[in-house]
């Protein structure tokens, strides 16, 4: 059975899981893998949707 706290997002996981993002591009660049860059850019565009309503403007 899966917990809908798995689902969840707080500002603090949603800090976690950008710089994990941005860990992951960082490498995939430095190795010019343009696969992995691109999809990474768009789960770090996902997260921002997702991830919006906790981020102060």
């Amino acid at each position: 059975m899966i917990s809908v706290h798995s689902f969840a997002y707080d500002a603090r996981s949603c800090q976690i899981k950008k710089e994990k993002l941005i860990e992951q591009l960082y490498y995939a660049k430095k190795y010019n893998n343009t696969h992995r860059i691109e999809g990474l850019n768009r789960a770090f565009a996902r997260l921002n949707q997702q991830c919006a309503q906790y981020v102060k403007k």
